[in-house]
């Protein structure tokens, strides 16, 4: 592997109060990437201060649910051919980015590279996490969809060709996540109402009861069971759980985005009816 040289490559992140994150996730790409531009939804820390010190382009967006449409932004004003997508707690390591800059100058006939991530998670590598083959971040600007679905905004088109990472630390991802518990449960109630509102607009329907307990069981039994993930400790079997519930409250809040707005007046009529015991006391 050679030495650290840049690329015809630009790398796109979006941001959002990010300032304990972004300057490592920077620092990782500076060396290799000819291009970096930062899309910020209007963050309130100083995240914007450090992106400048690194990203030849900063560009303001709105806060939207589907924030892979604000990433789209960025990649519509690259001006490589080959985008590179990270999030602000990701950085690539050395040999992953100088694997990069070689494939890039060799001319690839691929248009898509899945790159590994290892997932830290509450302080320790989640070995139980699906970390290989990995995610399309590396591509051909013209060969990537961009959905407005949360967590699955980044999909190779029909027909691209894809280029499969060895299973490899060094040559992955490394992603580091909630490094607390209070994150990881705002980002879950969070994350878990918007995919419940864009399985609503997307006519999905309300899920039964009896499929909610065996889906979740599910998760945990994969990721705790069978991919070992009680090797981890206290993280793995949180990361367990954390999995199975997200897939129970992101189905369950479909059903409750439907009740909730009756919610109140039933709560209403049903006081009023309480309340009316003490009018048959007075008379």
């Amino acid at each position: 592997m050679s030495t650290l040289e840049r690329a015809p490559i630009t790398a796109v992140l979006i941001t959002l109060n990010e300032e304990h994150n972004l300057d490592f996730c920077l620092r990782s790409l500076r060396p290799w990437c000819d291009e970096i531009i930062v899309v910020d939804m209007l963050s309130e820390d100083r995240t914007p201060e450090i992106a400048a010190r690194y990203a030849d382009l900063v560009i303001p967006h709105e806060r939207i649910e589907a924030f892979d449409q604000a990433r789209g932004a960025g990649i519509e004003r690259a001006r490589n051919e080959w985008i590179v997508s990270l999030d602000a707690d990701e950085l690539i390591p050395p040999r992953l980015g100088a694997w990069i800059s070689d494939w890039i100058r060799q001319g690839p006939q691929h248009d898509v590279a899945l790159l590994p991530r290892v997932n830290v998670f509450l302080g320790r590598w989640i070995r139980s996490s699906n970390w290989w083959p990995g995610l399309p971040r590396l591509f051909r600007r013209d060969s990537m969809h961009i959905s407005d679905q949360l967590h699955r905004g980044l999909q190779p088109v029909s027909g691209a060709r894809i280029k499969r990472l060895p299973k490899d630390p060094r040559l992955s991802i490394w992603h580091f996540s909630y490094a607390s518990l209070d994150s990881l449960t705002h980002k879950t109630n969070r994350y878990t109402t918007i995919e419940a509102r864009q399985a609503i607009a997307r006519g999905r329907p309300s899920p039964r009861t009896w499929r909610l307990f065996p889906r979740a069981m599910r998760a945990l039994w994969s990721d705790y069971f069978m991919r070992r993930g009680y090797r981890d400790g206290m993280a793995g079997l949180t990361y367990a759980i954390n999995r199975a519930y997200y897939r129970y409250l992101s189905m369950a809040k479909r059903w409750d985005e439907r009740h909730a707005p009756g919610r109140q007046a039933s709560y209403d009529r049903m006081r009023e009816k309480i309340l009316r015991g003490y009018e048959a006391t007075e008379g």
